[in-house]
């Protein structure tokens, strides 16, 4: 009977090891899992912070994309207006000192009555005092730029002079020859100025009159504008 007693002792000993033993074991096991799912909370946590930061970028780049889209557009529609509008010519500011622009380039203008005695083709001093001041414009600001020079008379015949020119356009050659060997004497390179008789063609006046004729008689300094 006192054997069958210890016996039952030691069994409900063991027994209640073994449920103590147990209860360690889950409450380990419930640790674990506590401590595993808190982990897995905090990830969840991080995946939804990244989510929400991925959907801000996303977010920014479609409000960009539209901003550029608008400029893009604004810039379209200024350059459609641009092309559509006419074009606006500057004009270019008229040389000083007597030059004006031609159709060429700048040119002067000298009557031939103060260049030349009537039918003669020789200088007068006044006439070289006038190509003093061309010549040094023409090797100053319209140096190397090729230079035309243009001899025009009036309608009336040679009559008095002649014996020294078949015609007018005989003697607006021989005049543009001798204000051109003259500049070419003041500095002018002779490689860029040429001479070109017109006689009585292109009249700026009417040869009706002495002072239309007199306009009429002239030589032009032309300085052609090259890509003008």
């Amino acid at each position: 009977m006192k054997r069958s007693m210890k016996t039952g002792v030691v069994v409900l000993a063991v027994l209640a090891s073994a449920m103590v033993a147990g209860c360690e074991d889950s409450k380990a096991k419930i640790s674990a899992l506590t401590s595993k799912n808190e982990s897995l909370m905090m990830q969840n946590k991080d995946y939804q912070d990244q989510i929400a930061e991925l959907e801000d970028y996303t977010r920014q780049l479609k409000e960009d994309s539209a901003g550029k889209d608008k400029l893009l557009a604004e810039q379209s529609r200024e350059i459609s207006a641009l092309r559509a509008a006419p074009a606006k010519t500057v004009a270019a500011p008229a040389p000083a000192g007597g030059w004006e622009r031609g159709k060429f380039g700048d040119k002067i203008t000298v009557g031939s009555d103060i260049l030349f005695s009537p039918g003669r083709a020789t200088l007068r001093a006044s006439g070289r005092r006038a190509l003093d001041r061309i010549a040094s414009e023409l090797t100053g600001r319209y140096a190397e730029l090729p230079v035309r020079v243009y001899g025009y008379t009036d309608s009336d015949p040679i009559r008095k002079s002649r014996k020294l020119w078949k015609d007018n356009l005989d003697l607006s050659s021989n005049r543009a020859m001798a204000v051109v060997r003259y500049l070419i004497k003041r500095g002018v390179p002779k490689d860029s100025i040429e001479s070109i008789g017109m006689g009585d063609s292109n009249p700026v006046s009417s040869n009706s009159s002495r002072a239309g004729k007199a306009r009429n008689r002239r030589v032009e300094i032309v300085v052609v504008k090259i890509g003008d």
